[in-house]
């Protein structure tokens, strides 16, 4: 699955430019990667009890339209692995939908429900069910081939996973979802070469998201025969990794006891700059 917050996308040349250099000319290190987008205003921590009685409130208080209010109850829901109730108001939002795009996204959404709790049968009728609408909005329709793709190889049916993969890559190559799990289809086929490179190119697409650097160090401790052919492309992932991680890092919000050591630093440069003025 892919990771639903808006982001902003950087590229990372210069970070692995030295590891560029020993490589040919016609082989280029180029990786992206994505931060989340961070909200405006104070931050509040919320537990779930009060989340969840907020959303309540919101339906209830919700006039004329109430997709929305329905849909966050949802996503709620489901993000806390309570499928029940989130397929519930799931299918309250299914009903109020004007047109098969939406109930697609709808459907879609089901499908993750089901992905989130581990029940990839499931997941994989609803994706199908979804994938039968034939939706025209190119997230909707990469996100219906790329978790049908990713649920399918869940089930070790990899064969059948991986023409899914491979379409949602055609409909959006600059996601790593779907290299990352085109690699995982042919991993699991046995064509680890191709795998190899499919982790490196998700890599490329992000890396800020690591888990297919974590397939490549796994497949290739797997087969040592491929280190060496791998070992470039192996030091830049892990580069480009590093750098994303510290510039996620860099970005997040300070909470807990480094909000406390940040306020504490905050009040120490402040009296000095007080004292020598």
């Amino acid at each position: 699955m892919d990771r639903a917050p808006q982001k902003f996308r950087n590229v990372l040349t210069s970070a692995v430019s030295k590891w560029s250099q020993a490589m040919s000319v016609e082989q280029r290190w180029d990786f992206k990667f994505s931060l989340p987008e961070q909200p405006g205003g104070k931050l509040v921590e919320l537990s779930f009890a009060e989340i969840e009685e907020l959303l309540l409130n919101r339906l209830r208080e919700a006039r004329g339209d109430k997709k929305d209010a329905l849909w966050q109850l949802a996503r709620f829901y489901s993000h806390a692995k309570q499928q029940e109730p989130a397929l519930d108001y799931l299918r309250q939002v299914l009903a109020l939908q004007p047109d098969t795009e939406h109930k697609a996204a709808t459907v879609l959404a089901m499908g993750q429900t089901m992905e989130q709790v581990g029940d990839y049968e499931s997941a994989v009728r609803y994706y199908r069910e979804a994938f039968a609408l034939e939706p025209m909005h190119t997230p909707t329709w990469y996100f219906i081939n790329n978790n049908l793709g990713f649920s399918l190889n869940a089930l070790g049916r990899f064969d059948e996973g991986e023409p899914f993969c491979r379409a949602a890559i055609a409909i959006d190559g600059q996601r790593p979802n779907g290299f990352k799990n085109l690699g995982i289809a042919l991993r699991g086929q046995g064509r680890f070469v191709e795998a190899a490179e499919c982790f490196v190119k998700a890599t490329q697409a992000d890396a800020s998201d690591a888990r297919a650097l974590k397939l490549l160090e796994e497949l290739l401790e797997q087969h040592p025969e491929l280190a060496f052919d791998f070992a470039s492309a192996l030091e830049c992932c892990r580069k480009a990794v590093e750098v994303a991680r510290e510039r996620w890092e860099a970005v997040q919000p300070v909470r807990g006891w480094r909000k406390r050591l940040f306020l504490l630093r905050t009040r120490v440069v402040s009296w000095w700059k007080r004292l020598r003025s």
